[in-house]
C-alpha cells in the first residue's frame, strides 16, 4: 500500500503547487509586467517491480514563465518605433504651428512689409507713410526674432530632454546589469532563476526599448546582453557601460551621447535610433536645424534685397539711401577637439546663392575638402582658403589660416545665427529712400519716336552718378554721351554710363537727345519705393527661381508635410505596437477564464488524489482486519 500512498501524496503535493501557481496568476492578473506562470507536471521516476515498472506518482518539474521571446522582441521593436514617432510628431507639430501661425507667421510679416512699402510708393511725400514703413520694419524684425527665439527654445528643451533620457538609459542599464547578477546567483544557488526577477528584467528591457532601439541576446547562464542598434554594447552580463552626455565639440551648448567603459569613451550619437532619444535627435536634424537655417536664409535674402535697392535711392533730404536692415554674419566654428591650429572667417557674397545647409570643411593633409552636413554630399569650390584665394561656394567666401592637422575641421553655419542679430538700421522716416537719385527728360526738339521706358541705378557708389549728362543720337543708329565719341546703337539696347542705365523704346531721329540730371531730394518721386516693392516679389533665391513668398510657403508646407506624415506614421505604429502587445499578452498575459478553468481542474485533481489516499487507507485497514 505504500506505493499507492506515495502516488496519492505526490498528487496532493503537485496539484497543491499547481493551485498555488493558478492563484498567483489570478492575483497578478492586473500587475504590470507580470508574466503568466505554469506548473509543468512530470511523472516521477518509476521503480521496477519484478519484470514490470510501476508508476510512482507525479511532481512539478518546474514553474515555467509562459514567454514567447520572438513576440517579446517584436513588441520592443514596435514600442521603440512608436515612442520615436510619437515624440517626433508631437514636437514637429509645435514647429508647424509656429511657422503657420496666421498672425505671427512669416507670410503675414512679409505681406505687412509689402503693404507698408507700397503705401510709401503711393504717397512718397507722406511722412506718415514713411513712419508706417519704419514701424513695420521694426515689427517684422521683432516677429522674425521672436520666431527664431521660440525655435531656439524648442531646441533648448530638446537638448534638456536628451540629457534626461540619456540619464534614464544609463540607470536602466545599471539596473539590468544588477538583475543579471542576481539572476545568476539565484541560478547557481537554486538551479533556476526566480520568475519574479525575470519579470523585473523584462519590464526594464521594455522601458529601455521605449528610450532607444536595442537588441537583446540571451546567454546560456540566464543573463542577457543588450546592444544599441549600431552594435555597441550597453549591458554585458553583470556589467554595464555608462551612458553620458557631453558637450558637442563643434557646438557648445548641444550635447552628444557617449558610452564610457573605464577610461575609454565612444560617441554613439549617430548610432542612436528608435525610442524617445532617437526621435529627439531626428527632430533636431530633420526639423529644428533646417527650420532655423531656412528662416535665417529668408531673413538674409530679405535684408540683402532691400538693402541693395534702398542704397540705389535717395531719402527725403536727397541723401543716398543706406542699409534698411542688418543680419548676423555667417558663423564659423572650430571644434575644440581639433589637434592643430585653425583660424577662419566667412563672408556672404551672394544671398541668392545660399542653400540653407550647414557645411563641414576638413583638412586632408594637402588640401581642404568640403561637404554638406544635411546630405553628406561633397561641395565643389574654388580657392585654397588663403587671403588671395578664398574658398568660394554657394554665395560664401571663407578664409582659413593657421597650421591645421590632418582631420581638423571647420563647421560653417551661414544662416542659423542671422535672425538673432537682425535689426533695423534706420529710425527716422525721412531716411527712407523712396526716390531715385537721377531723372531723365527728353529734349523739347526731339522729332523721333524714342521714348524713355526706364532709368535704373546700377552702381550707387559711382561718383559720377548724379553728375548731369546728355545722351545725344547723332544718327538713329548711334549714340553719344556728353559729347563723347559716337557709338553704334540699336533700338532697345540699354545705354549705360556713370552708374545708371537708360532704356529707350522706339527709334530716335538724328539729333534727338535726353538729359540725365540730379533728382535732388525727389520728395514726390516714388521710383525707388516701387522698386523696393518689386524686390520683395522678385525671384531672389534658388538661382533666381524662388521669391521670398515661395521660400516661406515651401518652408511652412515642408515642415507641415513632415509633421503630417509623422503623425500618420505614429498612429499606424501605435496600432502596430498595440497589436504586438496583444499578441504578447495572448501568450504571457493572465486570462482569468483560463485560470478559472485551471483552478477547477486542479481542484478536482487534488480531490481525486485525496480519494486515492483514502482508498489506500481503506485497503490497508481491510488487510489488517483480515489478519486479525
Amino acid at each position: 500500500m505504500s506505493n499507492l500512498f506515495v502516488i496519492g501524496m505526490s498528487g496532493l503535493q503537485a496539484f497543491r503547487q499547481a493551485l498555488d501557481v493558478t492563484g498567483q496568476n489570478i492575483a497578478n492578473a492586473n500587475t504590470d509586467g507580470y508574466v503568466r506562470q505554469r506548473a509543468d507536471l512530470v511523472a516521477r521516476e518509476s521503480p521496477p517491480v519484478g519484470a514490470s515498472w510501476v508508476g510512482n506518482g507525479v511532481e512539478v518539474g518546474r514553474l515555467a514563465r509562459v514567454v514567447d521571446d520572438f513576440l517579446a522582441d517584436q513588441s520592443r521593436v514596435s514600442e521603440s518605433n512608436s515612442a520615436r514617432l510619437e515624440v517626433f510628431a508631437a514636437q514637429a507639430a509645435r514647429v508647424t504651428n509656429l511657422l503657420g501661425d496666421p498672425s505671427g507667421g512669416l507670410s503675414n510679416a512679409l505681406q505687412r512689409l509689402t503693404n507698408a512699402i507700397e503705401a510709401v510708393a503711393t504717397e512718397p511725400a507722406s511722412m506718415a507713410a514713411r513712419q508706417g514703413l519704419v514701424e513695420t520694419l521694426d515689427a517684422t524684425v521683432s516677429q522674425m526674432r521672436g520666431l527664431d527665439a521660440r525655435l531656439r527654445e524648442l531646441d533648448g528643451s530638446t537638448h534638456v530632454r536628451i540629457v534626461a533620457e540619456a540619464s534614464a538609459v544609463d540607470g536602466l542599464a545599471v539596473s539590468l546589469a544588477t538583475l543579471n547578477r542576481d539572476i545568476g546567483v539565484a541560478r547557481a544557488t537554486a538551479g533556476s532563476a526566480p520568475n519574479g526577477l525575470l519579470d523585473q528584467r523584462d519590464r526594464l528591457l521594455d522601458q529601455l526599448a521605449a528610450k532607444v532601439s536595442i537588441r537583446v541576446v540571451a546567454n546560456d547562464d540566464g543573463a542577457v546582453n543588450v546592444y544599441l542598434s549600431g552594435g555597441q554594447s550597453l549591458v554585458l552580463g553583470d556589467a554595464s557601460v555608462r551612458v553620458a552626455t557631453v558637450n558637442d565639440p563643434a557646438d557648445i551648448g548641444r550635447f552628444r551621447v557617449v558610452l564610457r567603459n573605464g577610461s575609454s569613451s565612444e560617441d554613439v550619437t549617430r548610432s542612436i535610433s528608435g525610442g524617445v532619444l532617437g526621435g529627439l535627435f531626428e527632430l533636431r536634424e530633420e526639423v529644428l536645424d533646417p527650420a532655423r537655417n531656412e528662416v535665417g536664409r529668408i531673413a538674409t535674402a530679405l535684408t540683402s534685397a532691400l538693402n541693395a535697392q534702398h542704397q540705389k535711392g535717395v531719402d527725403f533730404l536727397g541723401v543716398p539711401g543706406g542699409e534698411l536692415l542688418s543680419v548676423g554674419a555667417p558663423k564659423t566654428v572650430v571644434p575644440t577637439d581639433n589637434t592643430g591650429v585653425v583660424t577662419t572667417s566667412a563672408t556672404l557674397t551672394d544671398a541668392s546663392a545660399l542653400t540653407g545647409a550647414d557645411y563641414e570643411l576638413e583638412w586632408q593633409g594637402t588640401a581642404w575638402s568640403l561637404r554638406r552636413l544635411d546630405s553628406g554630399a561633397a561641395v565643389p569650390f574654388t580657392g585654397t582658403g588663403a587671403a588671395g584665394s578664398p574658398i568660394a561656394f554657394d554665395g560664401l567666401s571663407l578664409l582659413v589660416g593657421g597650421t591645421p592637422a590632418v582631420g581638423d575641421r571647420v563647421l560653417l553655419r551661414p544662416t542659423r545665427e542671422a535672425v538673432s542679430q537682425m535689426r533695423v538700421e534706420i529710425t527716422a522716416p525721412s531716411r527712407v529712400a523712396a526716390a531715385a537719385p537721377v531723372r531723365v527728360s527728353a529734349s523739347v526738339d526731339n522729332a523721333g519716336a524714342a521714348r524713355v521706358t526706364a532709368l535704373e541705378v546700377i552702381d550707387p557708389t559711382n561718383p559720377m552718378l548724379r553728375t548731369p549728362a546728355a545722351v545725344i543720337f547723332p544718327t538713329p543708329s548711334t549714340v553719344s554721351i556728353d559729347g563723347g565719341p559716337s557709338q553704334a546703337w540699336v533700338v532697345g539696347q540699354p545705354i549705360e554710363a556713370n552708374g545708371w542705365r537708360l532704356r529707350i523704346s522706339g527709334a530716335p531721329a538724328a539729333g534727338d537727345g535726353f538729359a540725365i540730371t540730379d533728382n535732388g531730394a525727389g520728395r514726390g518721386d516714388n521710383r525707388n519705393a516701387v522698386l523696393l516693392s518689386d524686390a520683395l516679389r522678385s525671384p531672389m533665391l534658388d538661382a533666381a527661381t524662388s521669391s521670398l513668398a515661395d521660400a516661406v510657403t515651401r518652408l511652412t508646407s515642408g515642415v507641415g508635410a513632415v509633421t503630417q506624415q509623422a503623425q500618420r506614421n505614429s498612429e499606424v505604429q501605435r496600432l502596430a505596437y498595440q497589436d504586438s502587445v496583444k499578441q504578447r499578452q495572448s501568450v504571457s498575459g493572465v486570462n482569468l477564464d483560463e485560470e478559472a478553468s485551471n483552478l477547477l481542474r486542479y481542484q478536482q485533481a487534488y480531490q481525486a488524489s485525496a480519494q486515492v489516499i483514502r482508498t489506500a487507507n481503506e485497503v490497508f485497514n481491510m488487510l489488517i482486519g483480515i489478519v486479525r
